[in-house]
């Protein structure tokens, strides 16, 4: 009897792989052979399976090697069943019958359907102007001055504590809880749900702690509402809406830490890599220094063209964010570059190839050279292809403040220090990988700041 149990339980369970097996085989076959984005170009397997768009995110490649893939391809490839990669700025800058790609649909849609939220982009553009930003460029010197003054202070043991004027957590834990996040979105990318929450309460510290990341900003929430209580901005008044919609907990805090994320953490990798690149070019940075020279203050340093060219080649050279502009194709579909995309079909573009499958606007794309934008002969077009934050009506709003950050942040460690490569910081370390954009391998870069003026570290201690 006990074996005649068992041969049942291994039928049932040898049919069951069978049918999932035979389901399995037949969703692949769908996708290559009979799917309406067949003609689509690209290799088979990102047609076949999500496999390979989720090991290529795994593995921090994915616009380097999509990247690969359109040179070889085209300007339009196939990345995952139902995704499509365009090389091919003009498009996103249409009206795209689309809303915008998201696995928290429910909670943009909410977000998208609030009075207060839908014109909050044009107000949101017009108070990062420059002429704008200038009325915080008191707050932004404080700031800036704190920060120069921690390095002066340190004598190579201090580091610089990322924080915002709203919202205070502890200088030590808020890089690394940020920094977290970051991979903690390629996690779910790449892993179903279920895995992320056996993994919150799992046996590896590190992976609780990266998981519980979110949770750790999300936990800021009550400081932002007593912050803004008097007059409460857009974010404020989506979380209250949220809630009497019953949107759980959950759902928020998966949002919440967007805000803080996409302001510090796109921002400070750019302008790691950036201070990286110039710590092996001395002679750059020297440049740069008597180019300061010529301004009093921080009010004009938007007239600094060397400046502004090595801004802008550190957004070139890694941009901030990955895929950008995701889009999913409205009903009826529509006529892609001679191909036809059906409803439900993701597009995105990358800010990473635009600039790179242009090698006769941009020659030697991996070596850091802001003097290509110094050069008069094609700069209008290449000021067209640097899309770092987006292309279309939905770029970020927010990127015209990370540039003017950066200005400041660059030119006040430019003018007070001269800058060096650390021993621990190596080319191995500081090779991008792909986390939510682009960051250095381990999260980290070390270098050595040694002040220009002794006389006023002595004053600073």
């Amino acid at each position: 009897m006990e074996l005649i149990c068992m041969t049942l339980w291994q039928h049932y369970v040898a049919y069951i792989l069978i049918a999932w097996s035979t389901i399995w085989v037949a969703i692949r076959v769908y996708n290559l052979y009979f799917h309406p984005l067949k003609r689509i170009p690209g290799p088979a397997l990102p047609a076949a399976t999500s496999f390979w768009i989720r090991w290529q995110r795994w593995q921090g490649k994915l616009s380097f090697t999509a990247d690969d893939l359109l040179a070889v391809y085209g300007p339009v490839i196939r990345i995952a069943p139902n995704m499509v990669l365009v090389n091919d700025p003009p498009l996103f800058q249409l009206p795209l019958p689309s809303r915008t790609l998201t696995r928290l649909q429910r909670l943009f849609e909410l977000f998208d359907q609030m009075d207060i939220a839908r014109p909050r982009r044009r107000p949101v553009m017009m108070a990062t102007t420059t002429r704008h930003l200038k009325y915080w460029l008191p707050l932004f010197e404080t700031y800036l001055g704190d920060m120069i003054s921690n390095i002066m202070r340190a004598d190579g043991e201090n580091q610089v504590i990322l924080g915002g004027a709203s919202v205070r957590l502890n200088g030590e834990d808020f890089p690394q809880v940020v920094g977290e996040y970051n991979f903690l979105v390629v996690w779910r990318l790449v892993f179903p749900e279920w895995m992320i929450n056996w993994l919150r309460y799992g046996p590896s510290s590190k992976a609780r702690y990266r998981i519980k990341s979110s949770d750790l900003l999300y936990k800021a929430e009550p400081q932002w509402f007593q912050w803004t209580k008097k007059k409460p901005p857009v974010f404020t008044s989506f979380l209250l809406k949220a809630k009497r919609e019953n949107v759980s907990s959950g759902h928020i805090q998966k949002l919440v830490p967007k805000w803080p994320d996409s302001s510090t953490e796109t921002t400070s990798s750019t302008i790691a890599f950036i201070m990286y690149e110039l710590a092996k070019n001395p002679g750059l940075v020297e440049r740069l220094y008597s180019e300061l020279q010529t301004v009093s203050g921080n009010s004009e340093l938007d007239t600094l063209k060397l400046l502004d060219a090595t801004i802008k080649e550190g957004l070139r050279f890694r941009p901030p964010v990955a895929l950008t502009g995701s889009r999913t194709v409205g009903k009826g579909g529509m006529e892609l570059l001679g191909y036809f995309v059906p409803e439900g079909t993701v597009l995105t573009t990358q800010a990473l190839s635009i600039c790179r499958q242009r090698p006769d606007l941009f020659p030697n794309a991996d070596v850091f050279d802001p003097g290509r934008w110094l050069e008069a002969e094609y700069l209008d077009e290449r000021r067209k292809l640097l899309v770092p934050f987006g292309v279309g009506t939905r770029r970020c709003p927010g990127g015209n403040l990370a540039i003017y950050q950066m200005r400041l942040i660059i030119g006040g460690l430019i003018r007070n220090f001269k800058i060096a490569v650390a021993p621990e910081t190596t080319p191995k370390s500081m090779a991008p990988f792909e986390a939510n954009g682009f960051r250095s391998r381990y999260d980290q870069c070390h270098l050595i700041f040694t002040p220009r003026n002794k006389a006023q570290v002595e004053f600073e201690k």
